[in-house]
């Protein structure tokens, strides 16, 4: 292997114009400078390499490897940090074990970036405007507030460490209390200002509602197609910028500020963006020819782990569950629904790879694995656009500033004041060293996952012992798990030998290398959600001297239990909520539903103190739709309809809000709202179906509840009158309360648009479901005791 400045020397050759690049120098930008930006740009040059693939396509690795258990932090370790901002003090939290001397010391520059609130005076070239004239939060840690939030449950972090600590860190994710008002948000009511509003205030109904989630918006149509190869589609971010189309246009895109509504400033004199009402836009006001619709959506910040794994994951590998042939190129269980559920005869999940196109700084012609639509293809895009698109600061990656948006006043479309867009630093000045992105991109990659919980460590060292298999009691803990593992389609004994003790014997053990069960996949989840993906060598590994580069050896060569494909699936669609009469996201909706308390470990009473009591309560009716058309600029070949499928390691300790705009949420502030109708503030509330009852009310008070709702919004079970509960808030569901959204002309329409009857009409029935429609039918006929299983076992994890 080269050495890095040796490295560095070709690079000169390669790159266009180093020398014209926009860089920091000393004293003018944010973090040490060191390495400086030029040796990070030359850096840069070698990684992504003359063919556009570069170090990220990555090889597997020889058959000859003897590949490692990944190590992972101590469970009751695992995200307990000191208050904000963080130090090295913390990194023994979330950082892998065992880390060579050289990596945590290069990871503090971007831990502080991350965890430190960025305020004017900071830099002389921030000097009065802090986070940028335009941000979201003033620091990325803003974004992650999960665990501030989070109820009190055993074995789940938060809210309480030490010193004044709520825990929070870049393991934690999005935080929400309430569903977002976006009558609200979009366009603030109680000013003539034309700005918006950030969703900070629990109160649902009346106000905003709260989430750390991000807002995403803009003009989506299928009549046009971007330069993206297999693109679906084109989204106009609204951004003041030409885009390029197949059909040889170059449309310029109407200033409005898009993709991102950023509604906290950092300048007095910046108005919060709005969301351009529907009669300012000239793609939706008029004739309208090329069928442009609004789409709004959210977005919630996932937690930072294994990051450095997912970019490990040979490209080949990746690849090969994407065969149109087999099930996610593996053995196709037996499919007794799939006639039932009008699929193709190859099953319903059809897992597809995101085809990224060309980027100037990116590497590109390469399947995306980041992001929630699987539209990154390595580590450094996030920090780069969370930098610039969230924070507002920029570097030389990314020198442009985010455009002024057109702001709606009710006097008529007006630019922002001139006191705020002096404020903004010149557009072709960086912010913020190269050092300090890569040491950012350093700290993700090398954020490990926590161990197993206690429970399924028995379980799987039993597996191990060479007369392992023992029979748990099935009402043990252990017992629970176990089943839990083996219906979510787990060979126990195959992960065993790849997680936990010394490495397998040469040879292997003639299981599958996933951990999936090839002879009985039970209800198939592993379909999607592939237990254990192996590493080659990761990127980091091909800088050996560079000090940004660092801790290649805890992610290369390992088996790591991901728990996700990588891949894009269909998720449900409901038009009527994917598209509405207002372009706005379906308003928030109270249901009031019976809700039980069961008296156990996680049981938070009511506001009285009661347990083991009904009562009626006012629930925030979950949306069914996860399909919206938002899109970033690297949108590649992803349809609306298609999510990426979610990591699900450390779920149990990092818990929820869950799901991709983190509408699944479980708040301390909120889960024993009981009269929202007058609050504003109120808990999650769905419906449940199992073996015994269909569409049962759910209401989201404890993690289980939470788990068990992000299962539930996989995909509806149709209607079964016979079955479903006469007591409030159960049924198919349909909404009691909507203005925005149009169901159909009755309730048997909305019925069908929602949760429409198993092979009534085939064709309909495939466009609306998701591709775990087989494993949600599977999961529908399940007792209750064998659902608490799977719960049971995901909570481990």
């Amino acid at each position: 292997m080269r050495k890095f400045s040796a490295m560095l020397a070709a690079a000169a050759a390669l790159c266009a114009s180093p020398a014209s690049a926009q860089l920091c120098s000393a004293g003018s930008c944010l973090g040490s400078g060191m390495p400086t930006d030029m040796e990070l740009l030359n850096q840069r040059t070698v990684e992504k390499g003359s063919g556009g693939l570069g170090i990220f396509d990555v090889q597997r690795p020889a058959d000859t490897q003897v590949l490692q258990p990944v190590k992972r932090v101590p469970r009751d370790k695992y995200g307990v940090v000191g208050p904000l901002p963080l130090t090295s003090n913390d990194l023994d939290a979330f950082v892998y074990p065992n880390s060579a001397p050289n990596v945590k010391p290069e990871l503090v520059e971007g831990l502080t970036f991350f965890t430190k609130v960025h305020t004017p005076g900071e830099s002389p070239l921030i000097d009065d405007h802090g986070a940028g004239p335009f941000n979201n939060q003033p620091f990325c840690q803003g974004c992650h507030e999960n665990v501030a939030e989070a109820v009190k449950t055993p074995g789940l972090l938060g809210p309480n460490c030490f010193n004044g600590s709520n825990c929070a860190s870049p393991i934690a994710r999005a935080g929400r209390s309430t569903p977002t008002n976006f009558e609200v948000t979009a366009l603030d009511p109680f000013a003539d200002t034309g700005g918006g509003l950030p969703a900070d205030i629990n109160d649902a109904i009346f106000n905003t509602g709260k989430t750390a989630a991000f807002t995403t918006f803009g003009d989506f149509t299928l009549s046009l197609t971007d330069v993206a190869g297999g693109a679906i589609g084109f989204f106009d971010p609204l951004d003041g910028n030409t885009h390029k189309l197949t059909n040889g246009t170059s449309p310029k895109s109407q200033p409005f500020g898009g993709l991102v509504q950023h509604v906290r400033p950092s300048v007095d004199a910046c108005t919060p963006k709005p969301i351009p009402p529907l009669a300012f836009d000239a793609n939706l006001a008029g004739p309208n020819p090329n069928k442009f619709r609004r789409s709004v959506g959210e977005r919630g910040a996932p937690p930072y782990r294994g990051f450095g794994l997912m970019e490990a994951v040979p490209t080949a590998d990746l690849l090969e569950y994407t065969d149109p042939t087999v099930e996610n190129g593996k053995t196709k269980p037996s499919n007794d629904f799939s006639k039932l559920l009008g699929c193709p005869s190859i099953g319903c999940i059809s897992g597809k790879a995101n085809m990224i196109p060309p980027t100037a700084n990116f590497v590109s012609g390469m399947p995306g694995r980041f992001g929630l639509r699987a539209n990154g293809v390595e580590v450094l895009q996030f920090v780069v656009g969370g930098m610039q698109g969230e924070v507002g600061l920029t570097n030389a990656l990314n020198t442009a500033e985010i455009n002024f948006p057109t702001l709606f006043p009710s006097t008529g479309p007006t630019l922002e004041p001139a006191a705020c867009t002096n404020a903004a630093s010149p557009p072709t000045s960086p912010e913020v060293f190269l050092s300090t992105v890569f040491s950012i991109r350093a700290l993700m990659r090398n954020i490990a996952p926590p161990e197993f919980g206690s429970a399924l460590l028995d379980v799987l060292k039993d597996a191990r012992k060479p007369n392992g298999g023992r029979h748990w009691d099935a009402d043990s803990e252990q017992g629970k798990v176990k089943r839990g593992a083996e219906l979510f389609g787990i060979d126990v004994v195959a992960f065993a030998n790849r997680t936990v003790g010394p490495p397998m014997i040469a040879g292997g053990d003639g299981l599958s290398d996933d951990a999936i069960n090839q002879k009985d996949r039970k209800l198939n989840c592993a379909g999607c959600h592939t237990p254990i993906h192996r590493t080659g060598q990761s990127p980091a590994a091909n800088f050996p001297t560079s000090p940004t580069e660092v801790g290649a050896g805890n992610v290369s060569f390992v088996w790591a239990p991901i728990f996700s494909d990588l891949l894009l699936h269909k998720m449900p669609v409901i038009n009527a909520e994917r598209t509405t009469e207002n372009g706005l996201p379906r308003d928030p909706t109270l249901i009031s539903r019976l809700a039980s308390n069961d008296d156990d470990d996680n049981s938070q009473g009511d506001d009285d103190g009661n347990k083991g009591q009904h009562r009626f309560v006012d629930t925030f009716d979950l949306p069914r739709s996860l399909a919206d058309d938002t899109f970033t600029a690297q949108k590649g070949s992803a349809d609306g309809s298609e999510f990426r499928t979610s990591l699900l390691m450390g779920l149990g300790r990092i818990g929820p809000p869950f799901l991709h705009d983190s509408r699944v949420y479980l708040s301390k502030d909120t889960v024993n709202g009981r009269n929202a109708a007058s609050t504003g503030m109120g808990p999650a509330g769905t419906v449940t179906t199992n073996r015994n009852q269909t569409n049962a009310p759910l209401v989201v008070r404890t993690l289980d509840d939470a788990l068990l709702a992000a299962i539930e919004l996989h995909d509806l079970p149709a209607p079964d009158d016979n079955k479903t509960p006469k007591t409030a808030g159960a049924g198919c569901p349909v909404p009691e309360e909507v203005i925005n959204v149009n169901y159909g002309a009755s309730k048997k329409d909305a019925a069908d648009t929602i949760c429409p009857a198993y092979g009534s009409d085939p064709t309909k029935t495939h466009s609306t479901r998701s591709d775990s429609a087989e494993v949600m039918l599977r999961f529908h006929q399940l007792s209750t005791k064998d659902q608490q299983a799977l719960i049971e076992f995901l909570k481990q994890l």
